[in-house]
């Protein structure tokens, strides 16, 4: 009936079936925590930047996927726009 499909609709999904906000591995650091700012202010001090090298080439290309599946899409753009690689140059043929 059309008032079950307006309360399945609304029902958010299960965490355990969504993309949305999903919490990192205890492994990561999220940039946006107290360590994860130090940690990049850390990379910034002194002359040598190794650690954020690529950072902001990266970051200047971020583009969120439209699909979960798209993921491999997503990166290659971001990491061929950081490049610079020009789509329309022929580089094999």
């Amino acid at each position: 009936s059309d008032a079950m499909t307006r309360t399945q609709a609304a029902t958010p999904a299960p965490a355990s079936r969504t993309f949305y906000r999903r919490p990192l591995p205890d492994t990561c650091t999220a940039l946006s925590s107290s360590n994860g700012q130090k940690l990049f202010a850390s990379a910034m001090i002194g002359n040598n930047h190794n650690g954020l090298k690529s950072f902001f080439q990266l970051m200047e290309q971020f583009s969120t996927q439209s699909e979960p599946a798209y993921c491999g899409v997503t990166t290659l753009v971001i990491v061929l726009n950081a490049l610079s690689v020009d789509p329309r140059r022929v580089w094999k043929g």
